[in-house]
């Protein structure tokens, strides 16, 4: 193998490739970067795998001689970033030997063989629709994902492309986000996507690329002109009907709100929230004019408003919800919002290209001190000790007390 390629350019390609091998995995092969050079073709190869996701991306070169290398992922990253000049030159003078070389600076690197590598097979989907906006989708949705490794289908982001547009969609059980896009596709798709995989996705995209997708049976396929990236379906487990639930919920209460206020306010009263042992519930008021929010705890009590366009005000005891959520669903949303709650406090937040649904806090009760019987005696202390403590009055007392 012998290539000469841009440096910058290769950087870029290595840092994506990287973000999706391993760096724990026990196999040194898994960890590494499948380098090839075609010289027929001028062009170079580095591909990635973590058996969820796997990406290959293509880089123009000038190449001298056809070969393959198997280099580990974060060695390939260091070793171009570290690496003066605007050209890097790659060779193998001798099997599993490497030799880098790019400004003042050379290295040489044993490396794996390649043909253990378990290079993925990502075939080109015949049938395919158009997508943009990636990392807009992504940013929107995975936050809203679950963690919960026994429910699979929660850790997903539901995916329908139709009638030129893209619906997104993710739920944890307590909170829900659906997203709708426009898209120039009149195709229909439809996926489950681990929250993981999507993010990881976007994380070497930009907004605006464009890429083709198709569902080829066990994995959907990402390509652009440059890379292509498959994600593996979640095979089994059925997403929850998400439109279902926001149209049964019939809203009570209702105002308007600049996000960027309601964010602020979030941010000052989640520190009150967040300062004791376990993270407390805000509670949310709609009165005239604005919506309040207070926390109190048994280290801090804090409040503060934003101004608001309130149809209708809430009970003054108000609703309790989990401010983390709320403050990551104000980290993604902007411009103005409309807030809906019903009798029981379900919580929508809408914006003309988002529905979020945010399940309230039930307050939490007092338990109870345990009482411990008394051995030997029917009844407890309590009972006990009531009677022994109760005091003797004239005759006739107990009747002047009630009349009173």
């Amino acid at each position: 193998m012998r290539f000469e390629a841009n440096r910058l350019i290769m950087l870029e390609a290595s840092r994506n490739v990287a973000k999706v091998a391993p760096t724990g995995s026990h196999s040194d092969v898994i960890n590494g970067v499948l380098v090839e050079s075609n010289e027929d073709t001028g062009e170079v190869y580095l591909t990635a795998t973590n058996h969820e996701v796997s990406i290959q991306q293509k880089i123009p070169a000038s190449v001298q001689e056809s070969g393959t290398m198997l280099v580990n992922a974060r060695l390939l990253v260091d070793m171009m970033s570290k690496l003066e000049g605007d050209f890097v030159n790659l060779s193998a003078d001798k099997p599993q030997l490497l030799n880098v070389h790019g400004g003042k600076c050379s290295y040489r690197i044993n490396c794996l063989l390649s043909d253990s590598y378990p290079k993925p097979v990502i075939p080109f989907p015949e049938e395919s629709v158009i997508m943009t906006g990636i990392c807009s989708l992504a940013k929107r949705t995975v936050f809203a994902v679950s963690e919960n490794e026994t429910k699979p289908a929660l850790q997903c982001v539901q995916i329908k492309l139709k009638s030129n547009a893209v619906h997104a969609a993710a739920c944890d059980g307590m909170r829900m986000m659906l997203v709708r896009d426009e898209a120039e596709s009149p195709n229909e798709q439809e996926f489950l996507l681990y929250g993981r995989s999507l993010k990881l996705l976007a994380s070497v995209s930009q907004d605006d690329d464009v890429f083709e997708v198709g569902d080829i049976g066990n994995q959907v396929v990402f390509v652009r002109g440059d890379m292509i990236f498959a994600i593996n379906k979640m095979i089994t487990g059925d997403f929850i009907d998400t439109s279902f639930v926001v149209k049964n919920i019939k809203p009570d209460y209702t105002a308007v709100a600049d996000s960027d206020k309601l964010k602020e306010a979030l941010g000052l009263i989640s520190v009150a929230a967040m300062m004791g042992e376990k993270k407390e519930p805000i509670n949310i008021v709609m009165s005239d004019g604005e919506i309040v929010m207070s926390c109190n705890s048994g280290y801090s009590e804090a409040g503060t408003s934003v101004p608001a366009k309130v149809t209708k005000s809430t009970p003054d005891t108000g609703f309790l919800y989990d401010v983390t959520a709320l403050v990551k669903l104000f980290n993604v949303v902007g411009g103005k919002v409309k807030i809906e709650i019903d009798a029981q406090g379900y919580m929508l937040v809408k914006t003309p290209k988002e529905v979020y649904l945010q399940l309230p806090l039930r307050p939490s009760a007092a338990s109870p001190k345990p009482v411990k019987q008394d051995k030997g005696k029917g009844g407890s202390q309590s009972e006990q000790g009531d009677k022994k403590k109760e005091p003797k009055r004239a005759k006739g007392a107990g009747d002047v007390k009630e009349v009173a």
